[in-house]
């Protein structure tokens, strides 16, 4: 699997999938790698250096990626019901990846709703 492949389910997961073209050169996708290496590093594994770079993250990091950084994306683009959502299932999926570890330092806000 290629950050390609990532980004690819991040954008089917987030509803802004453009059939199967990755966009590279739209304003709203040009941080997706830094995005991927936020969540990766939040999740303590090995970051990516581009897209096209080769990972070997297990099924589970892969899912928890994706959730993270559509949560990511879905913030950056305002839309804070999808955000919330998101942000509910990557805290669920960073607890599985982490929950080998005995001590969580950080941990990320879940958006609270306005109602």
């Amino acid at each position: 699997m290629k950050g390609y492949d990532i980004y690819k389910k991040v954008l089917a997961r987030s509803g802004f999938e453009n059939g199967d073209e990755i966009v590279l050169h739209n304003a709203q996708f040009a941080n997706v790698l830094e995005m991927i290496n936020q969540i990766a590093a939040d999740l303590k594994v090995g970051e990516i250096t581009e897209l096209s770079e080769e990972v070997s993250y297990s099924n589970e990091i892969t899912e928890a990626i994706c959730c993270g950084v559509a949560m990511l994306l879905s913030l950056n683009e305002g839309d804070f019901e999808k955000n919330q959502i998101f942000a509910g299932i990557y805290n669920a999926k960073r607890a599985a990846v982490l929950g080998k570890i005995t001590h969580v330092e950080d941990t990320l806000p879940v958006a609270e709703s306005g109602d």
